[in-house]
């Protein structure tokens, strides 16, 4: 027994022995990442490699930037890299520790140079910046983290030469509008191309997208990087790459935010008792003009006027009298006429404006091993919008998996998302079917309430009744309303419904082979769909357009539903390798897309039983609309990039492009470029030098493409067309006719470019430097020709015309280290001229009009796209000499007329010197929407876990037609005005500012024309974001194993330092080239204060 249990005793102190022996073999590996200032590097990641085995181990530094891993192998050879955003990557080779040891590092990260050691996604794969020959623009993943943004077009504002993003409206969910380098077409769209994750997305408006996704937006500004993408490319394109996991790192991070939005600014309107003032000088100016009109006429003092009125909204009564005229007056201004205290004095911008919440909230996870990484992420975006009733909410996912097995590599990539918006017709003219909101607020009388006595609405302003007619003092008297015809804007804003739903749901999925040593073949399939849903409905109460204090008959519903469907197939080879100094990277490809979209629209204007149901169910469709299109595009590409001793640079690509949207005769195109470069600081009269650290010049030229026309331009249509037949009873046939004559020979509008550039860094790469100087020609420009009447059409869509874009792009920036601060600066500097080189036979000029009837825009050869074509404004007549030595109008026969102008007019320039005033001829190109110049600038400083950063951004040299000053300065009293109309010219003795025109009714001598008085200077710089963050000390956030916590405050768009007087200095309404550059009552922009977390597990 006593054997036994030796026997047993012996055998486990055997074992354990074993395992000690086992254990005492095993390693381990501690350690510390700083940075350049010997701070901890929270965040830092470190891989470790086993290069005999290939098994792989990474973990993130903790919040003392420490690092453990455990259990590692002996005597045998590791890799050991250390890497951080914004930092050059460290990598230890042939690192081996003996059995048992426990070895300790201290690893040191040196800041990155952003412009020249990054890597950049180029059209199909990616190089470092380094390698880079053409011009592409770039921003990280860190640019995005610290500011609360919810579109990715905000985080490319200001931080990109030569790629202009505006900001137009402040609607909740709105699209940004991007130009790259100019405006470089006339009739076809101007909206770069978007690629996500190497998909080209049909729908140009990315605010499906959750920002904290985002790895890097990469624009692709010149020809000779965008020709990849050949008939795509020429308004350059984006590519948005997404996040994806690290091999062996995992992290789960929660970012959320939560803010308060308001107006930027108001625009300072009159009063209700300013407001009353003016209507009785307008009215007593206007009857003054009519009694002279009359006395022309030989109607004898103190007689009625037979036949002949004064229209003021429907009803007037105007008699020749010996005081000249009583004025008639709307009643409700009396009692401020007569200071009477304690009046209604609504300010509608306070009505319709409010404060609104937003927030944000996003949680994601990322890691796993070679064999498959991973990154998930979930978000809830909700906005409400400033004015009121409007809002906008998005659910969006993703899921990226990519892997690598033996010669295999693969990947997906899904997200969908659910938009919920409520939206508000806040854009157009007061007076539109439907109003424009904005409008509204600022034309609607301040003596008006909002609400009646029985808390109905009040609609006071959209009828005229003739009421009791009261003698005033000075013998004017007071009758009815006289106001132009507005909607409440508050019931416009609560009472009317438009919501829309959409669903999108992007993905890919790619597999990579190594089917030799070196080539590897890749076969792609991605898709794009979307849907989306309007539902319209606008109750009975609200009065109808044109129609003065009408109420609708009946409520009317609309209902609207969009369908498409847009998918790739693109199969590449890619054959990359090193030989000797030489550096080859090859690729061929064939890609094919196809987009289907279809549409239904249905109206219902009666047969609604009741407001409160606002189902177009509920009504009887009286008007139906289907539509169904098809565009497809199939590619073949190549491209070689080459590189001698890493300094001599060469990019060399071609793309075939066939489309079904051009004449049968031209259904191919091909789009070549070539790129130089030749890095001078690898020269050997450079290599020594202590200032530079990196220098590279750089040359490139390349044809791009644009398809954004009609998908069925080059094809004869056809439409509905109702035929009578018949004798004595005649009936309506329903058939077809011809719409649009077909053209065989349309083709894409091609841009030519060259460029030329260098990249720098100086001192250590602490100032980079990047300059490229660009040419760019577009041909065959798409315009509507006219065409012999014998054809049967008016216009024919035929290649004519070129534009010229020439500018400069500069990117400067810099870091530094002072003791325990780091900072950061950038800058950016754009300058583009457009010029317009042809127009077709004859270069006859391109007039057209805006918004307003009388507004007009003109596209010459040798000037910019779409100028302003306006009558010239000298000032306003001071005295009746003054307007006796002046040029005067033609009367409505064309005679010349010698008493139209009166003092407090404008005098206009007598463009043609005919010595007549003619405004519909006296008219010279005065103005410009585009930009003379761009700029940004962003600073950050980092000290002991405290962060602040400022960004900025401006133009200048723009020119904004302002039409809301056109109505809302027009001092007619008939609605309400700015309150600089108070400046307006009152009599020979009182010329106010004497740059601004009496009140008067009828706005006699052509006031009211739009002219260069409505245009006004729209260069700004606007602070688009402060944010001030900290972030905790890792003694307090370890203990719960958390690796980073930061928290923050922020505002958007705090401050903008602007000489324009309405809402957005950046607003951009219109999408027509020719006609850009209106303000005429667009949604603001808002300006917000936010708080947030960001925390890391």
């Amino acid at each position: 027994m006593l054997r036994k249990l030796t026997t047993h005793l012996f055998f486990c102190l055997l074992m354990l022995s074993v395992s000690a022996k086992t254990w005492a073999q095993t390693s381990e590996i501690t350690g510390i990442v700083k940075d350049e200032a010997g701070q901890p590097l929270l965040g830092a990641s470190i891989l470790l490699l086993n290069t005999k085995t290939n098994e792989k181990k990474g973990i993130m530094v903790n919040g003392e930037g420490k690092f453990s891993i455990k259990g590692l192998s002996a005597n045998v050879p590791y890799s050991i890299s250390a890497s951080f955003i914004g930092y050059v990557t460290k990598t230890i080779d042939n690192y081996v520790l003996k059995a048992g040891e426990q070895a300790t590092l201290l690893i040191q990260l040196n800041p990155a140079s952003t412009t020249l050691t990054d890597v950049v996604v180029v059209g199909y794969g990616s190089q470092k910046k380094k390698d880079v020959t053409t011009s592409i623009a770039s921003i990280k993943a860190a640019d995005l983290e610290n500011q609360p943004i919810s579109n990715a077009a905000e985080a490319m504002v200001g931080k990109m030469a030569g790629v202009q993003v505006s900001q137009g409206s402040g609607a909740p969910g709105g699209a940004l509008s991007i130009k790259v380098r100019g405006v470089g077409t006339i009739t076809a769209g101007s909206n770069p191309l978007y690629v996500i994750d190497g998909v080209p997305i049909s729908n140009d408006n990315i605010n499906t997208l959750n920002t904290n996704d985002i790895a890097s937006i990469e624009v692709l500004k010149d020809a000779s990087s965008a020709a990849i993408y050949g008939s795509r490319g020429s308004n350059g394109v984006v590519l948005i790459t997404t996040k994806q996991g690290q091999n062996g790192v995992s992290t789960i991070s929660v970012n959320s935010y939560t803010g308060w939005q308001s107006l930027a600014h108001k625009i300072d309107m009159m009063d209700a008792y300013q407001y009353a003032q003016m209507v009785l000088d307008s009215r007593n100016n206007s009857y003054t003009d009519a009694m002279e009109s009359i006395n022309r006429k030989n109607v004898a003092l103190g007689q009625p006027v037979v036949g002949f009125s004064v229209n003021d909204n429907n009803g007037v009564r105007l008699f020749n009298t010996a005081n000249n005229t009583n004025t008639v007056m709307p009643l409700e201004v009396l009692p401020y006429l007569q200071g009477q205290q304690g009046l209604t004095n609504t300010d509608w911008q306070d009505q319709i404006f409010r404060t609104a919440p937003i927030q944000n909230h996003s949680i994601s996870a990322a890691g796993g091993s070679e064999l498959l990484k991973y990154y998930a992420s979930m978000e809830y975006f909700n906005q409400d919008g400033i004015i009121l009733n409007s809002g906008f909410k998005r659910y969006s996912g993703r899921l990226n998996l990519e892997g690598k097995k033996g010669v295999f590599k693969y990947g997906v990539n899904f997200s969908p998302s659910v938009i919920n918006e409520k939206r508000v017709n806040a854009n157009g003219a007061y007076n539109s079917n439907g109003g424009g909101i904005v409008a509204s607020a600022l034309h609607y009388s301040p003596i008006f309430p909002v609400y009646n006595a029985d808390g109905s609405y009040n609609f006071a302003q959209n009828s005229w009744s003739p009421g009791t007619i009261t003698t005033l003092p000075n013998n004017t008297t007071a009758s009815g309303n006289g106001e132009t015809q507005a909607w409440n804007p508050v019931a416009l804003a609560m009472l009317q419904k438009d919501d829309v739903a959409a669903t999108r749901m992007t993905g890919s999925a790619f597999v990579e082979a190594e089917v030799l040593k070196n080539l590897k073949y890749k076969i792609q399939l991605g898709i794009d769909l979307f849907n989306s849903s309007e539902d319209i409905f606008r109750p009975s109460i609200l009065p109808q357009s044109n129609t003065a204090g009408n109420p609708l008959s009946e409520a009317t519903g609309s209902s609207r539903t969009i369908k498409e469907t847009n998918w790739l197939l693109e199969q590449t080879l890619n054959y990359a390798k090193t030989i000797g100094d030489h550096n080859i990277n090859a690729l061929i490809g064939w890609s094919t897309q196809k987009d289907d979209l279809s549409g239904n629209y249905a109206f219902a204007s009666k047969g609604f039983i009741s407001d409160q149901i606002e189902f177009i169910k509920a009504g009887i469709v009286t008007n139906g609309t289907g539509t169904k299109t098809q565009w497809a595009l199939a590619s073949g590409i190549a491209r070689l990039q080459y590189g001698y001793k890493g300094k001599y640079l060469f990019t060399g690509s071609i793309r075939a492009d066939g489309s079904s949207k051009f004449g049968k005769n031209n259904k191919w195109g091909y789009f070549p470029s070539a790129s130089l470069g030749w890095r001078l600081s690898e020269e050997e009269f450079l290599k020594q030098s202590e200032s530079i650290s990196d220098l590279k010049l750089r040359a490139s030229y390349g044809l791009t493409g644009n398809f954004n026309i009609p998908n069925y331009a080059a094809l004869g249509t056809m439409n509905n067309y109702g035929y009578v037949f018949g004798g004595t009873t005649p009936g309506v046939i329903n058939g077809v006719a011809p719409i649009a004559r077909p053209n065989d020979n349309l083709q894409w509008e091609k841009t030519a470019q060259l460029n030329l550039g260098f990249d720098a860094a100086f001192f250590k790469n602490q100032l980079t430097l990047s300059v490229d100087v660009y040419n760019s020609n577009t041909n065959n420009l798409l315009l509507d020709v006219p065409v012999p009447i014998s054809t049967g059409f008016a216009t024919e869509l035929k290649n004519i015309g070129k534009v010229n874009n020439k500018g400069i792009d500069i990117n400067l920036g810099t870091q530094q280290q002072f003791g325990g601060v780091k900072w950061t600066a950038s800058g950016n500097f754009s300058k583009n001229k457009n010029k317009v080189v042809e127009l077709g036979p004859g270069n006859a000029d391109i007039i057209k009009t805006g918004s307003v009837a009388n507004a007009y825009f003109i596209t010459r050869v040798g000037e910019p796209i779409g100028s302003y074509y306006l009558p010239v404004v000298l000032g306003v007549f001071k005295n009746q000499a003054e307007v006796n030595a002046y040029p005067h109008y033609t009367d409505t026969q064309g005679n010349y007329d010698l008493n139209t102008s009166k003092p407090g007019d404008f005098k206009f320039k007598d463009v043609d010197g005919d010595g007549i005033i003619d405004l519909t001829k006296d008219r010279e190109l005065v103005g410009n929407y585009l930009p003379k110049f761009t700029y940004g600038f962003a600073t950050s400083a980092e000290y002991k876990g405290i962060d602040l950063g400022v960004s900025m951004q401006g133009v200048y040299g723009n020119q904004i037609l302002n039409l809301s000053r056109r109505y809302f300065a027009n001092k007619e009293g008939n609605m309400n005005n700015m309150v600089s109309s108070l400046d307006r010219w009152i009599s020979e003795s009182n010329p106010g500012s004497g740059q601004d025109v009496r009140a008067n009714r009828a706005a006699k001598g052509s006031n009211g024309t739009t002219s260069t008085w409505h245009i006004e200077d729209g260069s700004y710089l606007r602070i688009r974001n402060i944010s001030l963050g900290y972030t905790l000390p890792v003694g307090l956030i370890k203990k719960i194993s958390l690796t980073k916590v930061r928290v923050y405050v922020s505002m958007q768009n705090p401050f903008t330092f602007t000489n324009y007087t309405g809402y957005n200095p950046e607003v951009t309404n219109r999408s027509d080239a020719t006609t850009n550059g209106e303000d005429y009552g667009v949604y603001p922009t808002a300006k917000t204060t936010s708080i947030g977390i960001n925390i890391t597990l």
